[in-house]
C-alpha cells in the first residue's frame, strides 16, 4: 500500500512567491543549524528536570533520524505523533524534518475510535505514542487496530519497551550527510487537522516555504522590536499536537531562545513554572488564560518576568484581553489566523488599547485581505460584514485526500475564503464578526454571536459564554445564551437583558433565553463546540412543546 500523492503548487505559484522574496526557500532544519551553530551550549528546552541544549538537541535529533531511516522510514511518508508537550516531541519535529518525513500531530484525549480512523485515513506508515499514559492504554489501542491498518509499520513508543522503543532510536550513530535524502523547500512536512467544530476536520499541508516564511519574519521582526528578546524564556503550554501549540518550537529554533514544556496544562502547576523558571512569555487559548487568571495561587504568584502574554487558537473577548493586561502588566497584542493561513493579520506594538481590544490588526508582511458577499465574487465595503479571504505565501497547499473540498474553499484569482465573517474599517484594521455558519438570523435581522458573547464575558459572574439560535416557529430563529459562571455566583436571564441594556444593545440581540452549564464543551484545542449545544437547546425546545 502507498499513500495518496500530495498535492503540488503550479510553477507559476512558487515563481511568483519565490521571485518576490515571499518564500525564503529554505528548509527547518537548515535554520536550525544556523542557530546551533551560533549557540551551541545554550539551553534551548526544559523538560521537568531535563534541561537539553542547542548542541544537544541537534546530536539526538540526529541519531533519531538515523534511527527512523533503519525502520525505512523516509522522504514523503507520513508519521503520527500522539505525544504529550514531551522533548521527544521537539526531536520528532526536527528529525522528521531532515528525512524529508511528514509530521503527522495527534490530540491525546484521542481514544481508540479516533486514533484508528486517523491512522487509515492518513496512510501513516509510523505512530510514536506513550505506551500508557494517564491511565490509558495507548499502544494497546493501535494493536488492537492494527489488522483495518495495511500501511502501518511500526509503533513506536516512548519511555516504556514496545514494538519499537523510541529509546532504541535514540542508541543510533547519528545520521551522515550521505545518509539523507535531498530536502527542498517546497516540500510537504506539517500535516494537521482543523479542530472539528464542523463536525467534518480537514487535514491541512503545509511545506516548509509555506510555514517558515511568516515565522522567520515573526523572529526577525521581535529581535528588532525589543533587543532584549534574545534572552526569552517561553512556555510551551498549549498543546503541541495544536497548530499553535505546535509552532512554538519553531520559534525557538529560528530566535536562539528557551523554551519549557508543560506536559499536561494545569493553572496551579502552570504558575509555579513560570515562577521558578523566570518565563517572559505566555502564550495559550482564552481558556489556558482564563483559567490561570481565575486560579486561587495567581495573586500570591511571582509572574514579575512576564512581558509579554498570547493569546490564539480561538477568538479572545475583548474582556479576557483588558483582564490580562491588567493582572499581568503588560502589553498584549492581537491576532487572527487559522492552520491553513497561519498568521493572516496581527496588531502592533504601536496600536492603541482599543485597536488592539477591538480588532486583530492588519495583514501580515505578504498576506492579502479582502471581505466578500455570499457569492465570493462581490468585495464589501470598508465596514461592512462579509466573509473574510486570504491570500498570501503561507496558504496551504491543499486538504489530504480532499481535492473537492480544497477547491470549493478558493476561487480563480487563488483567493481562500474563511469561513469567518467581520469587516475591515477605514484604517484597514480587521474586525472580526464570528463565524460563518455560526450567524443567527432571527426573522431577518442578522446577529453575529461574537458580538454579544464579547458583552457577556466582560459581566463579572461570567467566566465562559457562547450564544447560538434557537428554533422558532414566528421567527425562524431566537438568541440562547450558554454561559458558565463564577465559583459561588448566580445569574438570570433578567440580570442579563438589564446588564446588555446598559451596554445600549439593540433589544433583537440580547438572548431571549439563558441555560447555565457547569462546563462548556469544549474542543481539544480550547475552542467552543456549539453543535451540542444547538442539539440541546433544539431537543429542550422540542420537549416543552
Amino acid at each position: 500500500m502507498s499513500r495518496a500523492p500530495f498535492p503540488t503548487f503550479s510553477p507559476e505559484y512558487r515563481e511568483r512567491f519565490v521571485s518576490s522574496g515571499l518564500w525564503l526557500d529554505r528548509t527547518l532544519h537548515d535554520y536550525f543549524d544556523e542557530t546551533v551553530a551560533k549557540m551551541p551550549d545554550s539551553i534551548a528546552l526544559v523538560d521537568g528536570a531535563k534541561r537539553v541544549s542547542f548542541a544537544a538537541w541537534q546530536e539526538d535529533a540526529a541519531r533519531l533520524a538515523a534511527g527512523l531511516l533503519d525502520l525505512g522510514i523516509g522522504k514523503g511518508d507520513i508519521v503520527s505523533v500522539q505525544l504529550p508537550n514531551w522533548y521527544e516531541m521537539c526531536l520528532l519535529q526536527i528529525a522528521l524534518s531532515r528525512i524529508g518525513a511528514v509530521i503527522q500531530p495527534m490530540h491525546m484525549v484521542y481514544r481508540q475510535r479516533e486514533i484508528e480512523s486517523m491512522l487509515r485515513f492518513c496512510d501513516s506508515r509510523a505512530v510514536v505514542l506513550p505506551a500508557e499514559y494517564r491511565g490509558f492504554d495507548y499502544a494497546g489501542a493501535v494493536a488492537s487496530a492494527r489488522d483495518s491498518l495495511p500501511d502501518l509499520e511500526h509503533v513506536i513508543t516512548t519511555r516504556a519497551p514496545g514494538q519499537v522503543s523510541f529509546d532504541d532510536l535514540l542508541a543510533s550513530p547519528p545520521a551522515t550527510a550521505d545518509r539523507l535524502p535531498e530536502v527542498v523547500a517546497d516540500d510537504v512536512f506539517y500535516l494537521n487537522f482543523t479542530s472539528g467544530t464542523e463536525g467534518n476536520p480537514k487535514g491541512f499541508l503545509h511545506t516548509h516555504n509555506t510555514l517558515l516564511s511568516v515565522l522567520k519574519r515573526f523572529a526577525d521582526m521581535q529581535r528588532q522590536y525589543d533587543p532584549s528578546s534574545a534572552d526569552d524564556v517561553i512556555l510551551a503550554n498549549s498543546p503541541m499536537s495544536h497548530s499553535f501549540g505546535h509552532l512554538s518550537t519553531y520559534q525557538v529554533l529560528l530566535r536562539g531562545i528557551r523554551m519549557v514544556l508543560v506536559e499536561r496544562f494545569d493553572p496551579g502547576e502552570t504558575l509555579q513554572i513560570v515562577a521558578r523558571e523566570g518565563v517572559s512569555s505566555i502564550s495559550g487559548t482564552p481558556a489556558h488564560l482564563i483559567s490561570l487568571l481565575n486560579h486561587p495561587d495567581f495573586a500570591s504568584t511571582d509572574t514579575s518576568s512576564v512581558k509579554g502574554v498570547g493569546v490564539g487558537g480561538a477568538q479572545c473577548p475583548p474582556q479576557l484581553m483588558a483582564d490580562i493586561k491588567q493582572h499581568f502588566k503588560v502589553s498584549i497584542g492581537n491576532t487572527y489566523g487559522m492552520g491553513e493561513n497561519i498568521v493572516h493579520t496581527r496588531t502592533s506594538p504601536g496600536d492603541s488599547a482599543e485597536l488592539i481590544r477591538d480588532t486583530v490588526g492588519k495583514p501580515v508582511p505578504g498576506a492579502e485581505l479582502k471581505i466578500f458577499a455570499d457569492d465570493h465574487a462581490t468585495e464589501m465595503p470598508l465596514g461592512e460584514v462579509g466573509e473574510i479571504a486570504f491570500r498570501g505565501p503561507t496558504l496551504f497547499l491543499g486538504y489530504y485526500k480532499n481535492p473537492e473540498r480544497t477547491a470549493e474553499t478558493r476561487n480563480q484569482d487563488g483567493w481562500f475564503f474563511t469561513g469567518d465573517i467581520g469587516f475591515v474599517d477605514a484604517e484597514g484594521y480587521l474586525h472580526l464578526a464570528g463565524r460563518k455558519k455560526d450567524m443567527i438570523n432571527r426573522g431577518g435581522s442578522k446577529i453575529y454571536p461574537k458580538e454579544v458573547e464579547d458583552l457577556l464575558h466582560a459581566h463579572p459572574a461570567v467566566v465562559r459564554a457562547a450564544v447560538v439560535g434557537m428554533p422558532d416557529y414566528r421567527l425562524g430563529e431566537r438568541v440562547c445564551a450558554y454561559v458558565e459562571l463564577q465559583e459561588g455566583a448566580s445569574l438570570t436571564l433578567d440580570e442579563v437583558r438589564e446588564f446588555l441594556k446598559q451596554q445600549q444593545v439593540m433589544m433583537y440581540k440580547v438572548p431571549e433565553r439563558l441555560e447555565i452549564v457547569d462546563a462548556l464543551p469544549m474542543t481539544p484545542t480550547g475552542k467552543v463546540k456549539k453543535a451540542p449545544l444547538v442539539d440541546d437547546i433544539k431537543q429542550k425546545i422540542e420537549a416543552e412543546g
